[in-house]
Protein backbone atom coordinates (compact mmCIF):
# COMPACT_ATOMS: atom_id res chain seq x y z
CA UNK A 1 0.00 0.00 0.00
CA UNK A 2 1.22 3.60 -1.38
CA UNK A 3 2.61 6.05 2.22
CA UNK A 4 0.77 8.35 2.94
CA UNK A 5 2.18 11.79 0.95
CA UNK A 6 3.85 14.59 2.98
CA UNK A 7 1.48 17.22 4.92
CA UNK A 8 1.67 20.47 4.32
CA UNK A 9 0.59 23.02 6.87
CA UNK A 10 0.49 26.45 7.40
CA UNK A 11 4.18 27.10 7.56
CA UNK A 12 5.90 30.47 7.03
CA UNK A 13 9.17 29.29 5.49
CA UNK A 14 11.18 32.17 5.17
CA UNK A 15 12.57 31.05 1.54
CA UNK A 16 9.28 30.01 -0.16
CA UNK A 17 6.34 31.59 1.78
CA UNK A 18 7.88 35.02 2.69
CA UNK A 19 8.15 37.43 0.13
CA UNK A 20 12.01 39.07 0.44
CA UNK A 21 12.05 41.57 3.05
CA UNK A 22 15.28 43.78 3.28
CA UNK A 23 16.18 47.12 5.00
CA UNK A 24 16.22 49.71 2.14
CA UNK A 25 17.35 53.47 3.42
CA UNK A 26 15.98 54.77 0.19
CA UNK A 27 12.19 54.85 -0.66
CA UNK A 28 11.79 51.79 1.76
CA UNK A 29 7.83 51.06 0.64
CA UNK A 30 6.51 48.70 2.69
CA UNK A 31 6.15 46.18 -0.58
CA UNK A 32 6.93 42.91 1.71
CA UNK A 33 4.74 40.07 2.39
CA UNK A 34 2.24 40.72 5.53
CA UNK A 35 1.26 37.99 7.25
CA UNK A 36 -2.14 37.22 7.07
CA UNK A 37 -4.84 35.43 9.30
CA UNK A 38 -4.11 32.02 10.09
CA UNK A 39 -0.67 31.98 9.21
CA UNK A 40 2.39 32.69 11.86
CA UNK A 41 5.85 32.66 12.11
CA UNK A 42 7.85 29.33 12.85
CA UNK A 43 10.67 30.12 11.26
CA UNK A 44 13.11 32.57 12.26
CA UNK A 45 11.23 32.89 15.57
CA UNK A 46 9.38 35.01 17.00
CA UNK A 47 9.38 37.00 13.59
CA UNK A 48 11.60 37.07 10.69
CA UNK A 49 10.73 40.94 9.54
CA UNK A 50 13.87 43.15 9.42
CA UNK A 51 13.95 44.99 12.61
CA UNK A 52 14.68 48.74 11.78
CA UNK A 53 14.95 50.21 15.70
CA UNK A 54 15.49 48.67 19.41
CA UNK A 55 15.65 50.04 22.45
CA UNK A 56 15.26 49.43 26.22
CA UNK A 57 14.32 51.82 29.14
CA UNK A 58 17.25 52.53 32.09
CA UNK A 59 16.22 49.13 33.70
CA UNK A 60 17.86 46.86 31.16
CA UNK A 61 14.62 45.05 31.03
CA UNK A 62 11.77 46.27 29.63
CA UNK A 63 12.26 47.41 25.63
CA UNK A 64 10.78 47.30 22.58
CA UNK A 65 11.84 46.62 18.87
CA UNK A 66 10.64 47.48 15.62
CA UNK A 67 10.46 46.66 11.93
CA UNK A 68 8.94 46.03 8.35
CA UNK A 69 5.19 44.85 8.19
CA UNK A 70 4.32 46.56 10.94
CA UNK A 71 5.91 44.56 13.35
CA UNK A 72 6.12 45.39 17.00
CA UNK A 73 8.26 43.42 19.46
CA UNK A 74 8.10 43.58 23.57
CA UNK A 75 10.45 42.33 25.58
CA UNK A 76 10.01 42.43 29.68
CA UNK A 77 13.37 40.52 30.54
CA UNK A 78 16.17 42.09 28.48
CA UNK A 79 15.24 40.58 25.16
CA UNK A 80 16.32 36.82 25.98
CA UNK A 81 12.16 36.51 24.95
CA UNK A 82 10.00 38.69 23.16
CA UNK A 83 6.39 39.13 21.97
CA UNK A 84 4.64 39.82 19.09
CA UNK A 85 2.31 43.47 20.02
CA UNK A 86 -0.64 43.98 18.02
CA UNK A 87 0.07 46.97 15.61
CA UNK A 88 -2.78 48.83 13.69
CA UNK A 89 -0.24 49.02 10.94
CA UNK A 90 1.46 46.59 8.51
CA UNK A 91 3.44 49.93 6.87
CA UNK A 92 7.08 49.76 7.87
CA UNK A 93 8.15 50.96 11.35
CA UNK A 94 11.32 52.69 11.21
CA UNK A 95 12.17 54.86 15.26
CA UNK A 96 12.12 54.11 18.50
CA UNK A 97 12.08 55.63 21.67
CA UNK A 98 11.28 54.26 24.74
CA UNK A 99 10.75 56.07 28.07
CA UNK A 100 10.17 53.38 30.49
CA UNK A 101 7.97 50.01 30.48
CA UNK A 102 4.78 51.85 29.86
CA UNK A 103 5.55 54.76 27.59
CA UNK A 104 7.37 54.23 23.73
CA UNK A 105 7.04 56.16 20.74
CA UNK A 106 7.03 55.01 17.08
CA UNK A 107 8.23 56.40 13.90
CA UNK A 108 7.16 54.91 10.54
CA UNK A 109 6.13 55.32 6.78
CA UNK A 110 3.97 57.82 5.34
CA UNK A 111 4.26 60.08 8.28
CA UNK A 112 3.33 57.71 10.88
CA UNK A 113 4.12 58.06 14.90
CA UNK A 114 2.47 55.92 17.24
CA UNK A 115 2.61 55.96 21.00
CA UNK A 116 1.77 53.94 24.07
CA UNK A 117 1.50 54.61 27.65
CA UNK A 118 0.24 51.28 29.08
CA UNK A 119 3.19 48.87 27.61
CA UNK A 120 2.28 48.88 23.80
CA UNK A 121 -1.32 46.63 24.94
CA UNK A 122 -2.90 49.75 22.58
CA UNK A 123 -0.36 52.02 20.04
CA UNK A 124 -2.23 55.27 19.38
CA UNK A 125 -1.75 57.14 15.67
CA UNK A 126 -0.82 60.69 16.18
CA UNK A 127 -1.82 63.31 13.47
CA UNK A 128 2.04 64.26 12.52
CA UNK A 129 1.18 66.90 9.24
CA UNK A 130 3.33 64.64 7.10
CA UNK A 131 3.10 62.01 4.83
CA UNK A 132 7.25 61.64 4.22
CA UNK A 133 8.09 58.16 5.89
CA UNK A 134 10.42 59.14 8.80
CA UNK A 135 13.32 56.86 9.23
CA UNK A 136 14.53 57.87 12.69
CA UNK A 137 13.10 59.35 16.33
CA UNK A 138 14.98 60.53 19.07
CA UNK A 139 14.84 62.47 22.02
CA UNK A 140 16.39 65.30 24.47
CA UNK A 141 18.31 63.32 27.02
CA UNK A 142 16.69 63.42 30.33
CA UNK A 143 13.72 65.13 28.04
CA UNK A 144 11.25 62.85 27.54
CA UNK A 145 8.46 66.26 26.13
CA UNK A 146 10.98 66.91 23.13
CA UNK A 147 11.53 64.93 20.56
CA UNK A 148 12.20 64.94 16.40
CA UNK A 149 11.26 62.64 14.08
CA UNK A 150 13.42 62.97 10.67
CA UNK A 151 12.58 60.89 7.24
CA UNK A 152 12.55 61.45 3.58
CA UNK A 153 12.89 64.88 1.48
CA UNK A 154 14.56 66.68 4.25
CA UNK A 155 11.01 65.94 6.41
CA UNK A 156 11.76 66.89 10.07
CA UNK A 157 8.70 67.21 12.78
CA UNK A 158 8.93 68.17 16.39
CA UNK A 159 6.80 67.46 19.21
CA UNK A 160 6.91 69.25 23.08
CA UNK A 161 4.71 66.86 24.42
CA UNK A 162 5.83 63.65 24.86
CA UNK A 163 4.62 62.73 20.91
CA UNK A 164 1.13 63.73 21.87
CA UNK A 165 0.85 66.63 18.95
CA UNK A 166 4.13 67.41 16.26
CA UNK A 167 4.52 70.40 14.00
CA UNK A 168 6.61 70.22 10.70
CA UNK A 169 10.24 71.98 10.96
CA UNK A 170 11.71 73.83 7.95
CA UNK A 171 14.90 72.48 6.68
CA UNK A 172 15.30 74.09 3.25
CA UNK A 173 16.75 70.59 2.28
CA UNK A 174 15.04 67.56 -0.21
CA UNK A 175 17.72 65.15 0.46
CA UNK A 176 16.17 61.89 2.76
CA UNK A 177 17.43 61.96 6.63
CA UNK A 178 18.22 58.83 8.17
CA UNK A 179 19.14 59.60 11.69
CA UNK A 180 18.80 62.53 13.99
CA UNK A 181 20.49 63.31 17.50
CA UNK A 182 20.09 66.10 20.18
CA UNK A 183 22.63 66.58 23.22
CA UNK A 184 19.86 68.42 24.64
CA UNK A 185 16.60 70.71 23.62
CA UNK A 186 18.35 72.86 21.82
CA UNK A 187 21.07 71.46 20.22
CA UNK A 188 20.89 68.68 17.17
CA UNK A 189 22.21 67.13 14.31
CA UNK A 190 20.62 65.40 11.24
CA UNK A 191 22.17 63.18 8.54
CA UNK A 192 21.08 61.82 5.31
CA UNK A 193 21.95 61.54 1.72
CA UNK A 194 24.73 62.71 -0.57
CA UNK A 195 26.74 63.40 2.79
CA UNK A 196 23.81 65.37 3.97
CA UNK A 197 24.00 67.01 7.32
CA UNK A 198 21.90 69.78 9.08
CA UNK A 199 23.02 71.31 12.86
CA UNK A 200 20.50 73.68 14.78
CA UNK A 201 20.88 75.22 17.98
CA UNK A 202 17.37 76.13 18.72
CA UNK A 203 15.67 73.09 18.90
CA UNK A 204 14.87 73.16 15.26
CA UNK A 205 13.71 76.29 14.60
CA UNK A 206 16.28 76.70 12.43
CA UNK A 207 18.72 73.93 10.11
CA UNK A 208 21.90 74.93 9.35
CA UNK A 209 23.78 72.58 6.28
CA UNK A 210 27.24 71.28 6.98
CA UNK A 211 28.90 71.96 3.11
CA UNK A 212 32.35 70.34 2.47
CA UNK A 213 31.48 66.35 3.23
CA UNK A 214 31.78 63.95 0.37
CA UNK A 215 28.33 62.52 -1.33
CA UNK A 216 28.49 59.54 0.74
CA UNK A 217 25.04 58.17 2.39
CA UNK A 218 25.33 59.53 6.28
CA UNK A 219 23.33 56.98 8.66
CA UNK A 220 23.71 57.32 11.98
CA UNK A 221 24.84 60.47 14.10
CA UNK A 222 24.82 60.06 18.41
CA UNK A 223 26.17 62.68 21.24
CA UNK A 224 29.04 60.80 22.75
CA UNK A 225 29.52 64.05 25.18
CA UNK A 226 28.79 67.56 25.69
CA UNK A 227 30.73 68.88 22.64
CA UNK A 228 31.47 65.68 20.52
CA UNK A 229 29.00 64.17 18.05
CA UNK A 230 29.44 61.13 15.80
CA UNK A 231 28.61 60.36 12.22
CA UNK A 232 28.66 57.21 10.52
CA UNK A 233 27.59 56.33 6.98
CA UNK A 234 28.36 53.92 3.40
CA UNK A 235 31.68 52.73 3.16
CA UNK A 236 33.11 52.00 6.33
CA UNK A 237 32.24 56.51 7.31
CA UNK A 238 33.14 57.62 10.41
CA UNK A 239 33.31 61.57 11.37
CA UNK A 240 34.06 63.06 14.53
CA UNK A 241 33.03 66.61 15.79
CA UNK A 242 34.80 68.47 18.39
CA UNK A 243 32.77 71.94 18.74
CA UNK A 244 28.42 70.91 18.13
CA UNK A 245 28.98 69.99 14.55
CA UNK A 246 30.84 73.08 13.21
CA UNK A 247 33.65 70.86 12.13
CA UNK A 248 33.69 67.06 10.83
CA UNK A 249 37.29 65.43 10.68
CA UNK A 250 37.23 61.81 8.69
CA UNK A 251 38.35 58.63 11.21
CA UNK A 252 39.62 55.56 9.75
CA UNK A 253 36.70 52.63 10.61
CA UNK A 254 39.54 49.52 9.90
CA UNK A 255 36.36 48.76 7.79
CA UNK A 256 34.88 49.70 4.20
CA UNK A 257 31.36 47.86 5.15
CA UNK A 258 28.41 50.53 5.23
CA UNK A 259 27.92 51.20 9.22
CA UNK A 260 23.86 52.05 9.52
CA UNK A 261 23.73 52.60 13.89
CA UNK A 262 26.07 54.42 16.21
CA UNK A 263 25.22 54.74 20.01
CA UNK A 264 27.62 56.00 23.42
CA UNK A 265 26.81 55.43 26.59
CA UNK A 266 29.39 58.18 27.98
CA UNK A 267 31.89 60.10 26.54
CA UNK A 268 33.94 57.17 25.73
CA UNK A 269 31.91 54.13 25.21
CA UNK A 270 30.41 53.53 21.60
CA UNK A 271 29.38 51.03 18.91
CA UNK A 272 28.40 51.18 15.30
CA UNK A 273 26.72 48.70 13.56
CA UNK A 274 26.89 47.79 9.94
CA UNK A 275 26.13 45.52 7.12
CA UNK A 276 27.35 41.77 7.23
CA UNK A 277 27.30 41.55 11.06
CA UNK A 278 29.99 43.89 11.27
CA UNK A 279 30.17 45.55 14.77
CA UNK A 280 32.62 48.35 16.04
CA UNK A 281 33.83 49.78 19.23
CA UNK A 282 35.57 52.45 20.60
CA UNK A 283 36.71 53.05 24.41
CA UNK A 284 38.10 56.31 24.07
CA UNK A 285 35.03 58.32 22.59
CA UNK A 286 34.94 57.52 18.95
CA UNK A 287 38.58 58.13 18.04
CA UNK A 288 39.89 54.61 17.62
CA UNK A 289 37.23 52.01 16.59
CA UNK A 290 37.92 48.48 16.68
CA UNK A 291 35.64 45.42 15.37
CA UNK A 292 34.24 42.91 17.14
CA UNK A 293 33.12 39.23 16.28
CA UNK A 294 29.50 38.73 16.58
CA UNK A 295 29.51 35.54 14.81
CA UNK A 296 26.75 36.18 12.27
CA UNK A 297 26.13 37.29 8.55
CA UNK A 298 22.84 39.11 8.08
CA UNK A 299 22.90 43.31 8.08
CA UNK A 300 22.90 45.20 12.16
CA UNK A 301 20.75 47.90 11.36
CA UNK A 302 20.47 48.87 14.68
CA UNK A 303 22.71 48.82 17.96
CA UNK A 304 21.73 50.23 21.71
CA UNK A 305 23.46 49.67 24.81
CA UNK A 306 22.15 50.35 28.25
CA UNK A 307 25.46 50.76 29.70
CA UNK A 308 28.76 50.10 29.15
CA UNK A 309 28.29 46.61 29.28
CA UNK A 310 25.09 45.52 28.55
CA UNK A 311 23.79 45.79 24.79
CA UNK A 312 21.52 44.78 21.77
CA UNK A 313 21.84 45.05 17.99
CA UNK A 314 19.33 43.75 15.74
CA UNK A 315 18.70 43.92 11.86
CA UNK A 316 18.00 41.52 9.10
CA UNK A 317 16.00 38.38 9.07
CA UNK A 318 14.48 39.23 13.04
CA UNK A 319 17.43 38.57 14.10
CA UNK A 320 18.77 39.92 17.80
CA UNK A 321 21.79 39.37 19.75
CA UNK A 322 22.66 40.68 22.99
CA UNK A 323 26.52 41.30 24.78
CA UNK A 324 27.16 41.62 28.51
CA UNK A 325 30.51 41.99 28.40
CA UNK A 326 30.54 45.21 25.97
CA UNK A 327 30.56 43.93 22.78
CA UNK A 328 33.33 41.55 23.39
CA UNK A 329 30.89 38.36 23.10
CA UNK A 330 27.97 38.33 21.80
CA UNK A 331 24.53 35.97 22.17
CA UNK A 332 21.86 35.40 19.81
CA UNK A 333 18.17 35.88 21.11
CA UNK A 334 16.24 35.32 18.06
CA UNK A 335 15.75 30.94 16.47
CA UNK A 336 16.29 30.20 13.26
CA UNK A 337 17.54 31.55 9.80
CA UNK A 338 16.80 32.43 6.60
CA UNK A 339 18.82 29.72 4.52
CA UNK A 340 17.00 29.04 1.46
CA UNK A 341 14.58 26.21 2.30
CA UNK A 342 13.48 23.67 -0.76
CA UNK A 343 11.03 21.14 0.48
CA UNK A 344 9.02 20.21 3.65
CA UNK A 345 7.37 16.67 4.52
CA UNK A 346 5.05 16.09 7.44
CA UNK A 347 4.91 12.14 8.85
CA UNK A 348 1.63 13.14 10.58
CA UNK A 349 0.36 16.27 12.34
CA UNK A 350 3.32 16.47 14.32
CA UNK A 351 6.32 15.16 13.15
CA UNK A 352 7.84 17.28 10.07
CA UNK A 353 11.23 17.84 8.62
CA UNK A 354 12.26 21.02 6.33
CA UNK A 355 15.91 20.66 4.17
CA UNK A 356 17.93 23.45 1.99
CA UNK A 357 20.68 25.14 1.39
CA UNK A 358 23.87 24.53 2.79
CA UNK A 359 22.92 21.51 3.87
CA UNK A 360 20.20 22.16 6.21
CA UNK A 361 17.77 20.16 7.89
CA UNK A 362 15.04 21.27 9.90
CA UNK A 363 12.77 18.98 12.80
CA UNK A 364 9.63 19.79 14.10
CA UNK A 365 7.81 17.77 16.82
CA UNK A 366 5.28 20.02 17.35
CA UNK A 367 3.51 20.33 14.29
CA UNK A 368 5.71 23.23 13.30
CA UNK A 369 6.05 25.57 16.49
CA UNK A 370 9.14 24.95 17.04
CA UNK A 371 11.80 23.48 14.35
CA UNK A 372 15.01 22.23 15.78
CA UNK A 373 18.35 22.47 13.50
CA UNK A 374 19.29 18.41 13.11
CA UNK A 375 23.40 18.18 11.45
CA UNK A 376 23.51 16.36 7.59
CA UNK A 377 26.82 16.06 7.57
CA UNK A 378 26.78 17.57 4.16
CA UNK A 379 27.41 21.45 3.23
CA UNK A 380 25.35 20.58 -0.42
CA UNK A 381 22.41 21.80 -1.18
CA UNK A 382 19.09 19.32 -0.10
CA UNK A 383 16.09 19.53 -2.25
CA UNK A 384 13.91 16.91 -1.01
CA UNK A 385 13.26 14.46 1.76
CA UNK A 386 10.87 11.63 2.88
CA UNK A 387 10.29 9.61 5.94
CA UNK A 388 9.16 6.44 5.79
CA UNK A 389 8.04 6.38 9.40
CA UNK A 390 9.62 8.09 12.78
CA UNK A 391 12.74 6.61 12.10
CA UNK A 392 13.53 5.81 8.60
CA UNK A 393 13.85 8.84 6.15
CA UNK A 394 15.90 9.62 2.91
CA UNK A 395 16.74 13.21 1.79
CA UNK A 396 18.50 13.85 -1.52
CA UNK A 397 20.52 17.29 -2.61
CA UNK A 398 22.89 18.33 -5.50
CA UNK A 399 26.12 16.44 -6.47
CA UNK A 400 24.17 12.97 -6.65
CA UNK A 401 24.07 13.38 -2.47
CA UNK A 402 21.82 11.26 -0.86
CA UNK A 403 21.35 11.00 3.05
CA UNK A 404 19.60 8.42 4.98
CA UNK A 405 18.61 8.46 9.07
CA UNK A 406 17.60 5.44 10.75
CA UNK A 407 16.77 7.45 14.17
CA UNK A 408 14.20 9.74 13.37
CA UNK A 409 16.79 12.44 11.83
CA UNK A 410 18.58 12.85 14.54
CA UNK A 411 22.05 11.85 12.38
CA UNK A 412 22.29 11.19 8.98
CA UNK A 413 24.98 8.61 6.80
CA UNK A 414 25.64 9.62 3.41
CA UNK A 415 24.97 6.71 0.52
CA UNK A 416 27.36 5.85 -2.27
CA UNK A 417 25.60 5.98 -5.72
CA UNK A 418 26.24 6.20 -9.34
CA UNK A 419 25.09 9.23 -10.04
CA UNK A 420 27.00 12.86 -9.69
CA UNK A 421 23.96 14.78 -11.08
CA UNK A 422 21.66 17.32 -8.83
CA UNK A 423 18.94 15.69 -7.19
CA UNK A 424 15.62 16.83 -6.66
CA UNK A 425 12.80 14.40 -5.80
CA UNK A 426 12.53 11.52 -3.74
CA UNK A 427 9.61 8.99 -3.32
CA UNK A 428 8.45 5.65 -1.48
CA UNK A 429 5.79 3.79 -2.10
CA UNK A 430 6.44 1.25 0.60
CA UNK A 431 9.22 0.71 3.12
CA UNK A 432 11.60 -0.86 0.72
CA UNK A 433 10.93 0.39 -2.30
CA UNK A 434 11.85 4.03 -3.28
CA UNK A 435 13.12 6.28 -6.40
CA UNK A 436 14.91 9.69 -6.74
CA UNK A 437 14.92 12.36 -9.76
CA UNK A 438 16.99 14.44 -10.81
CA UNK A 439 19.63 16.13 -13.54
CA UNK A 440 19.82 15.07 -17.06
CA UNK A 441 17.16 12.62 -16.63
CA UNK A 442 18.45 10.86 -13.91
CA UNK A 443 16.50 7.92 -11.66
CA UNK A 444 17.65 5.83 -9.74
CA UNK A 445 16.07 3.08 -7.80
CA UNK A 446 16.26 1.28 -4.38
CA UNK A 447 14.64 -2.31 -2.94
CA UNK A 448 16.32 -2.31 0.39
CA UNK A 449 15.20 1.47 1.91
CA UNK A 450 17.91 3.08 0.38
CA UNK A 451 20.95 1.25 1.36
CA UNK A 452 21.33 0.98 -2.29
CA UNK A 453 20.49 2.35 -5.39
CA UNK A 454 20.32 1.46 -9.35
CA UNK A 455 20.26 3.67 -12.52
CA UNK A 456 16.88 3.37 -14.20
CA UNK A 457 16.75 4.47 -17.64
CA UNK A 458 14.69 7.63 -18.60
CA UNK A 459 15.59 8.26 -21.86
CA UNK A 460 15.72 12.40 -21.27
CA UNK A 461 18.09 15.03 -20.93
CA UNK A 462 15.57 16.95 -19.16
CA UNK A 463 15.94 17.71 -15.56
CA UNK A 464 13.21 15.90 -13.63
CA UNK A 465 12.33 17.65 -10.38
CA UNK A 466 10.06 15.43 -8.90
CA UNK A 467 8.66 11.88 -8.65
CA UNK A 468 5.63 10.22 -7.20
CA UNK A 469 4.15 6.59 -7.49
CA UNK A 470 0.63 5.59 -6.88
CA UNK A 471 1.31 1.74 -6.58
CA UNK A 472 4.33 -0.26 -7.12
CA UNK A 473 4.14 -0.69 -10.74
CA UNK A 474 2.97 2.72 -11.65
CA UNK A 475 4.22 6.42 -11.14
CA UNK A 476 5.28 9.50 -13.01
CA UNK A 477 8.12 11.94 -12.98
CA UNK A 478 7.97 15.41 -14.18
CA UNK A 479 10.42 18.06 -15.14
CA UNK A 480 12.06 20.76 -17.12
CA UNK A 481 10.20 21.92 -20.65
CA UNK A 482 7.03 20.35 -19.35
CA UNK A 483 8.70 16.97 -19.39
CA UNK A 484 6.37 14.03 -17.84
CA UNK A 485 7.46 10.72 -18.30
CA UNK A 486 5.04 7.40 -17.27
CA UNK A 487 6.16 3.59 -15.65
CA UNK A 488 3.55 0.94 -15.34
CA UNK A 489 6.48 -1.57 -14.54
CA UNK A 490 7.75 -0.45 -11.70
CA UNK A 491 10.31 1.83 -13.40
CA UNK A 492 12.13 -0.95 -15.77
CA UNK A 493 11.25 1.46 -18.38
CA UNK A 494 9.76 5.24 -18.67
CA UNK A 495 7.82 6.66 -21.89
CA UNK A 496 7.56 10.22 -22.36
CA UNK A 497 3.80 11.23 -22.23
CA UNK A 498 2.09 13.40 -24.87
CA UNK A 499 0.47 16.32 -23.30
CA UNK A 500 -1.51 17.16 -26.77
Amino acid sequence: MALVRPIVRNVFFSAALLSCICFSLVFPLSLQAQRQPGWEWQNPLPQGNTINAIKFSADKKSGWAVGTNGAILRSRNGGFSWEEQLSPVNITLYGLYVKDKARAVISGASGLILTTANGGRKWVARTTGTRDHLFCLTFAPEDPLHGWAAGSFGSIIATTDGGLTWKVQNTHTTAHLFSIAFRDAKTGIAVGARGTLLVTNNGGAEWKPHSGLSNVLLTGVAFASAKRAVVVGYQGTILNSDDDGVTWTPLNALVTTDLFSVFFTDETHGWASGDSGVVLTTGDGGTIWLPVNVRTSPKLTTVHFADESVGWAAGADGLVVRTDDGGLSWRRLTEGGREDLSHIFFLDNSHGWAVGSRGKILFTSSGGKNWTVRPSGTTNRLNSIQFIDQKSGVAVGDHGTILRSLNGGVTWAPVSVEATEDLFGVYFVSPERGWVVGARGVILHTEDTGQTWHVQRANTMSWLEDVSFTDQQHGVAVGSNGTILRTEDGGETWKRVDKN
